[in-house]
């Protein structure tokens, strides 16, 4: 039990670390509304994908089955499926994104130099909605499979490249 649970506790422990880098290095430039609209972009970013949690578990459950049958055939077909989905939905929702983020915004009422900014965040964000997506079907397809480490594994690679690209972007 330890074998499976161990490594998803850490790769739950490190789901808020995107976010949190993402706050501390633009917590190190000159004005508070560049950390105001990554708090408030984030937001509305982990609101949408988020949303699409369903992508794991749904992944989780028709993986497992396939699994315990030893169907190879089906778990191939299953990821395919989620890859597939998950990308379908990111094209969708990055479609939707764009005019209704002005109207979610608007909600928050936010001034007009976080708005900008925001939405500046928020729309580069939505580039890697793809990724996010894809990494949900993913890990919930190698849970299915019960191999715990490989989402670890993944998640600990996202976290890496984002503090550098971070760094990079940002800092550099």
């Amino acid at each position: 039990v330890w074998g499976m649970a161990l490594p998803m506790i850490l790769s739950n422990i490190s789901v808020p670390l995107v976010a949190l880098v993402d706050t501390a290095v633009i917590g190190h430039l000159p004005h508070a509304h560049q950390l105001g609209a990554v708090a408030v972009g984030a937001t509305l970013y982990t609101f949408l994908a988020w949303a699409m949690g369903f992508l794991r578990m749904g992944t989780t459950g028709f993986a497992a089955q396939a699994a315990g049958r030893s169907d190879g055939a089906a778990l191939r077909q299953i990821l395919l499926q989620g890859l597939l989905l998950a990308m379908g939905l990111a094209c969708l929702l990055g479609l939707i994104a764009l005019p209704f983020s002005h109207l979610a915004l608007s909600l928050m009422q936010p001034s007009a130099d976080l708005q900008q900014m925001t939405l500046d965040f928020f729309h580069a964000r939505l580039f890697g909605l793809p990724a996010a997506l894809a990494t949900y079907a993913l890990v919930g397809w190698f849970l299915g499979t019960q191999n715990a480490r490989a989402p670890l594994a993944i998640l600990l690679i996202t976290n890496a490249v984002n503090i550098l690209l971070n760094l990079w972007f940002v800092l550099g």
